[in-house]
């Protein structure tokens, strides 16, 4: 029967004023925050930053992200693979329906073609070969076969050449004028990642050379917040997801319960200082490990390590006791993640730790470490040199004359430390076969005296396997209806 609903618009009716224009562009906007704890989940742990244990070693299922036992039916795929796909459709209805006849159409269709390129970086970084949509898929067209590497990325760049040239997209005044829209800048950062990641090396030393030129952007001086709440809209942001404080909606803060998952049993810690970091909640699951502690020390980077990790015994310094935690979570190398701390007047609900930090997509950083990389691979030394520096600067560390590949990595490693850069830089520059094999092959044991013991965990399946972990599976639900998808190798 075909009768017209009463208040429905039908697809073709709705997308007509620039009301209508900006209901499209904000479900892209919302979308995209549904990705960042998964991403988190998925990109932190199959990282050498931390690992996961919880309350005890083989409890905790993201323990399988660390040791890589993980299979194709891990929630964390699934999801991530799920809602980057609805970050897409939300863009391909704005670029199908959206008709660019005002100001503010042109602008939600520039700014819907770099979220699907951005969900597109990621896809084919961590998949190789999702499948291409482009526009929104009729019922006879959900069983898309694995999309072309090469003729993906080449949506992803001119999804974003396109945005960029528009002219649509919001530029900031200064570094100050805090957006919570993507920005022209944003938008050629991500190309020159993308770039990065086919090793155009030219074009990506271009692109985010203009970046680094615009004066738009500047490294936020105040780098131990650099991730928490009182570092929120700072001038280094590239783009971030704004959450709310609302007492009366705890549980929508930050659904994804982030915070919460991070630290150490907050309830069992006790506080001479209680409002340096929140007095409840936390279940351990981002331990820093001690590979990530050892190489800020050999770099004699005590700045940023102190405004990363903390020991044992500087938080015992500090007044904030962990020793009535250690019995619910004794699967620790003595590491505490200081980066992503909460604030004790942040906090919403103390049993689930509802915080509105907002969820940071990229740092100026970020862009600045990838120029240096991209002049350096493309011959410009003295563009990636002062590149470097500039970070280098802010870390309080010494001048470099010169830099090499070796340098950029270290200093990534560093400055990004646990912000769901490592994993894909090891996969993109050949190196995580090396320093990802032996991930979940010792397993920590803390004490109350701040001893940590290392017992061998003999499981011939655990770390990173070649030809297998240079890929994530494509989700088991998506093969089990999908017969014209083929899963990528070893899985």
């Amino acid at each position: 029967m075909d009768i017209s609903q009463h208040g429905v618009n039908t697809l073709d009716d709705f997308y007509k004023t620039d009301a209508d224009a900006e209901e499209a562009i904000i479900a892209c906007y919302s979308s995209w925050k549904d990705t960042y704890q998964s991403a988190f989940w998925l990109k932190n742990l199959l990282s050498d930053d931390c690992y996961s244990a919880g309350e005890s070693w083989t409890a905790a299922s993201a323990q399988l992200l660390s040791t890589y036992t993980f299979d194709s039916d891990f929630s964390h795929i699934k999801t991530l693979y799920t809602n980057l796909y609805k970050v897409i459709y939300a863009a391909n209805i704005v670029l199908e329906y959206v008709k660019g006849d005002s100001d503010i159409k042109f602008r939600a269709r520039a700014e819907a073609k770099v979220f699907r390129a951005m969900s597109y970086i990621e896809l084919i970084s961590l998949w190789g070969t999702p499948p291409l949509v482009d526009h929104p898929l009729a019922s006879n067209e959900y069983a898309q076969a694995n999309g072309d590497t090469n003729a993906l990325w080449a949506l992803v760049n001119q999804d974003l050449t396109e945005a960029i040239e528009s002219g649509n997209l919001e530029e900031k005044a200064n570094p100050d004028a805090f957006t919570y829209r993507i920005t022209k800048q944003f938008a050629q950062a991500l190309l020159g990642k993308a770039y990065m990641y086919q090793k155009n090396y030219n074009d990506a030393a271009a692109t985010l050379n203009a970046v680094v030129n615009s004066g738009k952007y500047a490294l936020y001086t105040d780098f131990e917040n650099i991730q928490t709440t009182k570092g929120e809209a700072n001038c280094e942001s590239m783009f971030e997801s704004n959450y709310v404080y609302d007492a009366n909606n705890a549980t929508g803060i930050m659904s994804d319960m982030i915070w919460v998952y991070i630290h150490w049993r907050g309830d069992m810690l006790s506080f001479n200082e209680p409002t340096q970091i929140y007095s409840h909640g936390g279940w351990g699951f981002f331990n820093p490990t001690k590979e990530s502690y050892d190489a800020f020390v050999g770099m004699g980077d005590t700045y940023r390590l102190n405004a990363s990790i903390k020991t044992y015994q500087q938080m015992e310094d500090m007044g904030i006791s962990l020793s009535g935690a250690i019995a619910y979570m004794p699967d620790n190398a003595g590491y505490f993640s200081w980066k992503y701390r909460v604030y004790e007047e942040d906090v919403i609900n103390y049993y689930w730790l509802r915080c509105p930090n907002n969820a940071r997509a990229m740092r100026y950083a970020e862009v600045l470490l990838l120029a240096a990389e991209a002049n350096l691979q493309a011959g410009s030394a003295t563009e990636a040199v002062e590149c470097v520096n500039k970070v280098r600067t802010r870390a309080r560390l010494s001048a470099l004359v010169s830099v090499s590949m070796d340098d950029i990595k270290k200093e990534k490693r560093l400055e990004l430390w646990m912000e769901g850069c490592r994993y894909q830089d090891l996969i993109r520059w050949g190196d995580a076969a090396t320093v990802l094999a032996q991930r979940g092959r010792e397993r920590p044991a803390l004490y109350k005296d701040g001893r940590v013991s290392w017992n061998e965990q003999k499981n011939a399946s655990a770390g990173f396997k070649t030809g297998k972990h240079e890929l994530l599976p494509f989700p088991a639900t998506e093969m089990n209806v999908n017969k014209n998808m083929k899963q990528n190798p070893g899985w």
